[in-house]
């Protein structure tokens, strides 16, 4: 009778590891799973990200300087740049923003000085940033990333560029 006994705790014992596998198995595969959902969200994030964070910053620039004649669209080493011109005591400065080397870039500098796209300030990851005047009063900007995907954007001023 005892031998009966013995073989019916053994396979308890089976049966306890047994299901102890399984649910480590499943705890494991759970948290697999949610490292990955979590990285592909996080990824997801930043694209987005940069993606608003530059159009977002060109817009702000161009509507905080949204006084007549500050505003126009020209060329700055070779790139399509949005350029901003404001006197600070007494002095006339440019604000270039462009596209150069896969950055959106700005650079401040006084108008009588000879500077290249290669001085500017690195803002973003970017493809590509063309900037249009359609009307005195509207600008379309546009963006390539670096992800790929494309986006244009109407600014409209209030004061004639």
């Amino acid at each position: 009778m005892e031998f009966n006994g013995e073989r019916k705790h053994m396979v308890d014992i089976l049966f306890v590891l047994t299901l102890f596998f399984v649910f480590a198995l499943s705890a494991l595969t759970l948290v697999v799973l949610g490292a990955n959902v979590y990285r592909s969200t996080v990824n997801h994030m930043d694209e987005s990200f940069t993606d608003r964070t530059s159009y977002a910053y060109v817009t702000q620039k161009l509507r905080q300087n949204d006084e007549s004649g500050a505003l126009s669209v020209g060329e700055f080493g070779g790139c399509n740049a949005c350029i901003i011109t404001q006197e600070i005591n007494n002095t006339i400065y440019n604000t270039y923003i462009y596209a150069y080397d896969g950055y959106l870039c700005e650079l401040l500098t006084r108008a009588d000085m000879d500077m290249g796209p290669e001085d500017g300030t690195r803002i973003l990851e970017l493809n590509d940033f063309e900037i249009e005047q359609i009307t005195p009063k509207l600008s379309k900007i546009h963006l390539s990333f670096t992800d790929g995907e494309e986006m244009s954007v109407y600014v409209s001023t209030h004061t004639d560029s």
